[in-house]
């Protein structure tokens, strides 16, 4: 069953907000990350201009 919604607030936090809420090392930064629902995030962006990799998905974008 699908849902609708009436309003979307976009939200996102940068690459250095990630790393501090997650509490990432550089040996993890080399991992393959998934973001999920990570909504308007420059996380990946700014992680892929670095050369990392990552994936994002949000079922609302």
């Amino acid at each position: 069953m699908g849902f609708k919604l009436k309003n979307v607030i976009p939200w996102g936090r940068s690459m250095q907000e990630y790393i501090k809420m997650f509490d990432l090392t550089s040996d993890e930064l080399k991992l393959n990350i998934l973001d999920c629902a990570g909504g308007p995030a420059s996380f990946n962006a700014e992680m892929t201009c670095q050369g990392y990799k990552v994936i994002s998905c949000d079922p609302v974008y």
